[in-house]
């Protein structure tokens, strides 16, 4: 029988457990049993061992949490790739420079009044998303 762990100490352990989750993915995908909202032994034993690895990461790894994007910047990125627009064209659309254009969109510049009323007439982004995250 397997032992249960229940504290990851060491990289060796971590690695071990690491390749036992893929290994419980890949059964459980092959068993049809990682359906959305499944509650059986697979996923209740993935989540565990991810939580134990995840706690092992905070505690001694130097992983740096993910940026999260602002969504307005996303929902204006979305808008021009669903226009196939390039950065150049986008801002031209916009009525901006495109290093301001770049400056905005890499977060190095706040949006203005003007762009903000732009981009709610123009590309019709939600009027609440625009003043929750300008």
């Amino acid at each position: 029988m397997e032992e249960r762990i229940v504290c990851i100490t060491t990289r060796e352990q971590y690695d071990e457990i690491s390749n036992r989750i893929n290994e419980l993915i890949r059964i459980a995908t092959q068993k049809g049993m990682l359906e959305p909202n499944a509650d059986n032994e697979y996923i209740r034993e993935i989540s565990r061992l991810a939580k134990l690895c995840a706690e092992y990461e905070d505690n001694y790894l130097n992983i740096l949490p993910l940026k999260a994007k602002n969504p307005l910047i996303k929902a204006i990125e979305d808008y021009f790739y669903a226009k196939n627009m390039k950065r150049k064209e986008a801002a031209a659309a916009l009525g901006l420079n495109e290093s301001v254009f770049s400056q905005i969109m890499n977060g190095k510049r706040k949006i203005s009044t003007k762009l903000a009323k732009k981009l709610y007439t123009d590309l019709h982004i939600n009027a609440d998303l625009i003043l929750q995250n300008m």
